[in-house]
């Protein structure tokens, strides 16, 4: 069947429109003139984003697929991060206050004494 396919600058797909059959024969209501010529089963392969048409056949990336199959992933809302960042920032509030409670406790000599059993 003739494809029409759009591309971006690296040569992946990134839409195309395709001849059906009308019952009778091949219909294209498209411009043919940059059209290839491809099986089904190879029109069935395209990922937008992720294939490319080398030698007549589409070949998916699979690196590429995977990259935007991660960015598709839902990410935590505005709400989540904050309640992520606040969670850390009070940990790390927690941990400042106990050292400066051990560097305050040294710096009095008989404490630190004590302290070592001296």
């Amino acid at each position: 069947m003739k494809v029409s396919i759009d591309s971006d600058n690296q040569g992946y797909i990134t839409g195309y429109q395709q001849a059906f059959w009308d019952g009778e024969q091949w219909q294209a209501p498209f411009d043919t003139t940059n059209a290839v010529d491809l099986a089904r089963i190879e029109v069935d392969k395209i990922v937008l984003g992720a294939s490319k048409l080398v030698d007549g056949a589409i070949v998916v990336d699979r690196a590429k697929l995977a990259e935007m199959e991660e960015a598709d992933k839902p990410q935590p809302s505005a709400e989540e991060q904050v309640a992520l960042l606040q969670t850390k920032i009070d940990t790390q509030q927690q941990a400042f206050t106990e050292l400066s409670n051990l560097v305050f406790t040294v710096a009095d000599q008989d404490k630190l004494a004590a302290a070592l059993g001296l």
